[in-house]
């Protein structure tokens, strides 16, 4: 038995299940065979997208640590986890951020301000690590969504300066937190990645494909994290305006295998890609 959230216990996965309930799913390895599964800590997971986010990762195979700054607010949040899907088999722990950092991927879940001064303090136990961040600086004017732009132009930038000597990659800031959370349905849309270092792109786009509905896309170097981040504020307002929400799909790369990181064209001739954006 693993151990559970508030003094409760969680059953591992049954060496015949698979993390999604369905024969569909992405078989998680049982302790002591050949292939054990991705373990991924997510920093700060206690909110609205950390929580969303370490319920798909865990359903597609995944095994997480859920940090947080107080370990009894994670425990919290896992118990409603796994009560939400309990025929799921997830495979999600609480713990401090210290323990999340402590995992071999690690991701950024705090607010965006936050970001870098939680990367500061886990610094430590980040060398050498691929960590993504998935937040966005953005303000809330009135009626209107506005991006901000940090000092060293995207909160993604910050968390790279902060550690030196990790690989820092941008990803998954267009994906609405209720739908990335939603495990009976898939994720529609791109998820947009960029980094400095290239093996850091690859590795997160091989955890996102496994996603159902998702397609990561490499986008190039952090400097893009820039527009990226930004252009969440567009997202966030078109679901205020028209009650709803969208996903980012691009069109102009159905030839491109998913598995294939900038495969397509490239150079001055190349057919550049038009956006549209796809309700969800």
């Amino acid at each position: 038995m693993l151990p559970g959230a508030l003094g409760r216990t969680v059953s591992a996965v049954p060496a015949d299940a698979t993390p999604n309930g369905s024969a569909d799913g992405v078989a998680a390895a049982s302790p002591g065979s050949s292939a054990e599964p991705t373990r991924i800590g997510i920093i700060g997971g206690t909110g609205p997208a950390g929580a969303a986010l370490a319920a798909r990762l865990a359903d597609i195979g995944c095994e997480i640590t859920l940090g947080s700054r107080s370990k009894y607010r994670s425990m919290e949040v896992v118990d409603n986890i796994v009560d939400r899907w309990p025929d799921r088999h997830l495979r999600i722990h609480p713990g401090a951020n210290s323990l999340a950092a402590a995992e071999p991927t690690v991701v950024i879940a705090t607010p965006w301000d936050a970001a870098a001064i939680t990367a500061r303090d886990v610094a430590e136990h980040l060398r050498g690590k691929v960590v993504a961040t998935m937040s966005n600086a953005l303000a809330r004017v009135d009626d209107e969504f506005v991006p901000l732009i940090p000092p060293r132009g995207s909160v993604a930038a910050s968390v790279q300066a902060t550690l030196p000597d990790s690989r820092v990659a941008a990803a998954l800031q267009h994906v609405p937190a209720t739908e990335l959370g939603n495990l009976d349905e898939p994720v529609h849309g791109d998820i947009l990645i960029c980094s400095d270092h290239r093996e850091a792109t690859w590795h997160i786009a091989e955890i996102v494909d496994r996603m159902p509905g998702a397609r990561a896309l490499d986008c190039g170097n952090l400097s893009n994290a820039t527009a990226i981040e930004a252009f969440t504020a567009v997202l966030m307002q078109l679901n205020t305006r028209y009650r709803t929400r969208v996903a980012l799909r691009l069109v102009g790369l159905d030839h491109v295998p998913i598995s294939v990181l900038g495969g397509g064209p490239s150079g001055t001739d190349a057919v550049q890609p038009a956006a549209e954006t796809v309700p969800d």
